[in-house]
């Protein structure tokens, strides 16, 4: 098995684009399916990133936190919950509808996790998936209206996404993003033990 590289880090200014990008086809879909969000579900850590200028654009402050971590663990990767679903001190409808914000989904175990979580408190919650990375698997799940990201990939997660033509990459799997510790970033691919603080 080869070793996983990074072949680009995205700088702040092409991030920003990426969400750009991600705000208008969520605008033009929330329109579009005339549906309004109650809450704003922030998978962290990377999904933060998504979810804070989102909830800005939403003119809302109702962002849930959630985390997620794969943890190597016995010689494979862990998917294990890191955070509850706090108790929230404002009132949601019975039946919400949630924004769900990953940055780079890269399979969709995350967001299938993060929806059975809420789906216990609110079983008839529904959701909009938005990720900088287009993700088919959200098609796939029945709780998901639609969903929104900046870039289109195939299966080989691929892009002709302008930042990443520019920048010369085509493969979305082989860039980090600009907060990202790019030896953390591969340990998990690589199969290799990252020490936590």
């Amino acid at each position: 098995m080869s070793e996983n590289t990074i072949q680009y880090k995205l700088s702040w200014s092409e991030y920003g684009t990426l969400v750009e990008d991600l705000w208008k086809d969520l605008d033009e879909k929330l329109k579009q399916h005339s549906v309004k969000t109650d809450a704003i579900i922030a998978i962290l850590r990377e999904g933060v990133f998504t979810a804070m200028p989102l909830a800005y654009k939403l003119n809302t402050y109702k962002v849930i936190p959630i985390q997620f971590k794969y943890i190597l663990y016995d010689g494979s990767n862990e998917l294990k919950q890191i955070t509850k679903i706090p108790e929230l001190n404002y009132t949601l409808p019975e039946n919400p509808v949630f924004l769900l914000c990953d940055t780079f989904p890269s399979g969709g175990k995350t967001k299938t996790l993060a929806i059975e979580e809420f789906k216990k408190l609110y079983p008839g919650a529904k959701f909009i998936f938005a990720s900088l990375m287009q993700d088919v698997s959200a098609e796939e799940n029945k709780d998901i209206l639609f969903s929104a990201y900046a870039a289109d990939v195939n299966k080989d997660w691929e892009t002709t996404h302008p930042v990443y033509a520019k920048a010369g990459v085509t493969n979305v799997l082989y860039t980090a993003l600009p907060w990202g510790n790019i030896d953390e970033e591969l340990a998990g691919p690589n199969m290799t033990k990252w020490d936590y603080n």
